[in-house]
């Protein structure tokens, strides 16, 4: 049952050294836990409680140093209600006659309230049981008293630092700092998350606060705990703790005047003062001082704060964040060094910053020792790391985000990163074009940029049409001219994620002219839909590896690197999933990227990886790598659809003056079922009913669905003939109209489209932002390789595909009817 305990946290710890030291023990199937305390007790270990009982019963035994013959579980409460008892009792005595202490554990990650009807408990029972101290245990946040030595409503002024030690004196103060028994402890990433998480829900109040107000005052404390540890001399009592007979007020005092000294130091984070009452400080203290930041881990501080940001920002701000997977797969196709400088022009909280900053810490702890390995890295994130982010109060997450991982914070601007450089080095005199080796960049999505409103849009080729200027422009075109501009020309490399319109769209083409006329394509990645839905977004998107050309550099026709990633290790409900851009499996995106920068000349394609020829790139224009992987090998000759076909495109807008009165028989692509084998659902009306520009079409042209999701559900059918006088048959724009040059090849050309090879061949061709709205272009419809047999083949293949979609209509009727007549019978029976 210990399984089921993350081992990333206190609670395993304890039990698992109560269990070599015989303190506690499970049951065969382990679903009961059993304490050897004055007794044998066994009770069930489903009880989220129980795990805390457990953990500090061995601490009791083992750090404060109570013998286990003196302490009891489950005790009744005499003149209490019935069924009330004490979690656990220290006794004085070894005939459990003199309680000494009473323990009323909760589980981890109660709320405030909660945690206060919890002490109201432990007086009840201390009381009753004329006990000297109490405790109340919730996780990491613990609260002791003296009781005997108060009156009994008193919960302000008992208040001690910790319970005393074997029968000793309680402590003015808990943590001294360089005292090994006192110290702060090391947090595991599980309970520095569920602290982190405790100290929010005391600030946000339930919602009384905004949620980036919360945020902003939970940072101001975690600021005042970082500076407390790390300016707190030895053997000195920290600061950011609650002392013994401490009232809030007090303890509040001391954190403001931590705070307004770091606001001093590091003026860039916060310039406001903390403005929550001194009972919200008091608490956060709380369930923050028993745990170490500076110590920590930078991987455990790094998921634990990450997970954090994530659950709290996701429905409010994810916008701001890159799932770690991509981050990650993004730093290490770039490869930071510590001589490089590296810049995120949209940073939100600092993810592509943080794991360059780890990527240069790695490896200086791989080859230097501990001081040379330190100044390595803290150069590197002092000195060459930088950020640029809009929103004010997210730049401060992303100040207070690498804080907590050790520093990078100094070169982090809250400034509008599409606004001229000459300001933005007013307040940083290193943002400079052409200036950065690295730029790592997932640019906002979607917004539009008015020229009425900012002046900067004529500052930009991409916010030009020829020589006017643009009145809108997209945010994620215009960052992507920015990184171009912020990289070394000749060397400086970029790593941006592209919405799919950008990489497919036909009017997007100058965009993608711009990239490639700029910059060398190192390798696309197409990104599954899912890779950002669960922060909130669920755009379609790719990444572009970049490195940007001198000025006149000509490099002729390149290869390309291009991968699909399917998944990538977040699902989107945020579940771990196969991580197919960065892991140790060959196959891994990453892992081939290697071997093929290793030697292009050999490089072998796989499954998702595969390499191409701008030239190819360039004559069809899309730079998304799904559209290129997937071309099939046909046993039959190859030709295209336009040697057997027109494609045409004769329209009709019938509520003109000219057609409001003609006959028209209309055909629309909601009528259609699903995998249609006929068009049954003709409607017949006057022009003046009609909305719209339609497509004219004749019996025996065939109608192909060009949305994607429509083409998938196999909407492909052949226009019947038309049993009543009409002036026009016509059907809706959405599809694309084939009109066989022998109206023999009708149901040929509609057999071989609605087959699985062909509707994957042509949905690798659709065009748009997002999957649902993909659509296939009528040109790169008319480019697709088509299998063409001689006549008689064809012919024959017609006929055969003509029967069958007739016999299998057939078979529907009649299996309706049945259905039908089943029912007509058992209504008869009723």
């Amino acid at each position: 049952m210990i399984d089921i305990i993350d081992k990333d946290s206190i609670f395993y710890e304890n039990i698992t050294r109560g269990i070599d030291n015989k303190l506690i023990c499970f049951s065969e199937d382990g679903n009961k836990i059993i304490y050897n305390c004055s007794r044998t007790y066994s009770t069930s270990f489903k009880n989220p409680e129980e795990k805390v009982r457990a953990s500090y019963f061995v601490e009791l035994v083992l750090d404060y140093q109570y013998p286990k013959e003196k302490i009891d579980i489950e005790v009744k409460v005499e003149r209490r209600t019935p069924d009330d008892r004490a979690d656990i009792v220290v006794y004085e005595d070894e005939e459990l006659k003199a309680p000494y202490l009473i323990v009323e554990t909760k589980k981890d990650g109660i709320s405030d309230s909660e945690f206060t009807q919890a002490i109201e408990q432990a007086f009840g029972n201390a009381n009753s049981k004329r006990a000297q101290y109490a405790i109340v245990v919730a996780g990491n946040t613990k609260t002791a008293f003296n009781v005997a030595g108060f009156n009994s409503s008193e919960r302000e002024k008992n208040v001690i630092a910790d319970i005393p030690i074997k029968y000793g004196k309680a402590p003015k103060y808990k943590f001294t700092k360089g005292d090994k028994s006192k110290d702060l402890k090391i947090a595991y990433r599980e309970d520095l998350i569920s602290a982190l998480k405790k100290s929010h829900s005391s600030v946000w109040q339930g919602g009384k606060l905004a949620p980036t107000t919360a945020f902003d005052e939970v940072s101001k404390l975690l600021f005042c705990k970082l500076k407390d540890e790390k300016k707190t001399k030895k053997n000195e009592h920290y600061k950011f703790q609650i002392g013994s007979h401490e009232t809030p007020n007090e303890v509040a005092d001391r954190v403001q005047k931590i705070y307004e000294q770091a606001k001093t130091d590091d003026p860039q984070v916060f310039k406001e003062r903390i403005n929550l009452s001194s009972e919200i400080i008091y608490n956060v203290v709380e369930h923050l001082q028993g745990l170490t930041l500076s110590k920590t881990d930078l991987d455990t501080k790094g998921v634990a704060f990450e997970i954090f940001m994530k659950d709290f920002f996701i429905g409010k701000m994810g916008q701001f964040f890159t799932p770690r997977p991509v981050v990650q797969f993004c730093v290490k196709m770039m490869e930071p060094k510590q001589s490089l400088r590296v810049i995120d022009p949209s940073c939100g909280s600092g993810g592509f910053l943080l794991y360059a900053m780890d990527e240069v810490r790695q490896y200086a702890e791989e080859n230097y020792d501990d001081l040379e390995a330190f100044t390595h890295w803290h150069s590197f994130a002092e000195k060459k790391l930088f950020g640029i982010e809009i929103n004010d109060q997210i730049a401060r997450v992303c100040k207070m985000n690498m804080i907590i991982h050790d520093d990078g914070h100094t070169n982090v601007i809250g400034h509008d990163a599409l606004d001229g450089l000459d300001k933005m080095q007013k307040l940083n005199s290193e943002f400079k074009e052409n200036s950065f080796d690295l730029i790592l960049s997932n640019p906002p999505f979607g917004a539009t940029i008015k020229s009425k409103e900012v002046k900067y849009i004529k500052s930009f080729d991409l916010g030009k049409n020829g020589t006017s200027e643009r009145k809108t422009q997209k945010s994620e075109i215009l960052f992507i001219e920015r990184c171009v501009q912020l990289a070394k020309k000749g060397t400086g490399k970029i790593a941006i994620v592209v919405p799919e319109g950008i990489m497919t769209n036909s009017s997007l083409q100058y965009v993608r002219d711009y990239i490639l006329e700029h910059c060398e394509l190192l390798a696309s990645v197409s990104l599954p839909e899912s890779a950002f839905s669960h922060f909130g977004a669920g755009i379609k998107s790719s990444l572009l590896f970049l490195r940007r050309k001198k000025d006149k550099e000509k490099l002729g026709d390149y290869t390309v690197f291009m991968a699909v990633a399917k998944q990538v290790g977040i699902s989107s409900t945020g579940r771990e999933e196969e991580n197919e851009l960065y892991s140790d499996k060959s196959e891994s995106i990453y892992n081939q990227w290697k071997l093929y920068s290793k030697n292009k000349s050999i490089y072998k394609n796989t499954d998702n990886c595969y390499t191409i020829k701008l030239s190819e790139i360039n004559k069809e224009g899309p730079l998304n790598a799904i559209r290129y992987i997937w071309k099939p090998t046909f046993k039959n000759k190859v030709g295209k659809i336009t040697d057997i076909a027109d494609i045409v495109s004769d329209k009709i807008t019938p509520t003109s003056e000219d057609n409001e009165f003609s006959n028209f028989a209309l055909i629309r692509m909601d009528e259609l079922q699903n995998n249609p084998v006929r068009i049954d659902n003709v409607i017949y009306c006057l022009g003046s009913e009609i909305e719209g520009s339609l497509k004219i079409v004749k019996p025996g042209d065939i109608l192909l669905a060009r949305l994607g999701p429509s083409m998938l559900n196999r909407k492909i059918v052949v226009v019947p003939p038309i049993p009543q006088v009409v002036d026009y048959i016509v059907a809706s724009p959405e599809f694309i109209v084939i009109r066989p040059k022998d109206l023999k090849d009708s149901f040929y050309i509609t057999g071989v489209l609605r087959t699985d090879l062909m509707l994957k061949y042509m949905y690798s061709k659709t065009r748009g932002g997002t999957p649902s709205r993909y659509r296939l272009n009528e040109d790169d419809f008319k480019e697709l390789d088509f299998p063409i047999v001689g006549d008689k083949a064809r012919e024959t293949k017609s006929t055969n595909f003509s029967k069958a979609l007739t016999d299998y209509h057939k078979a529907i009727q009649d299996a309706e009817k049945k259905l039908l007549q089943s029912h007509t019978i058992i209504e008869n029976d009723l």
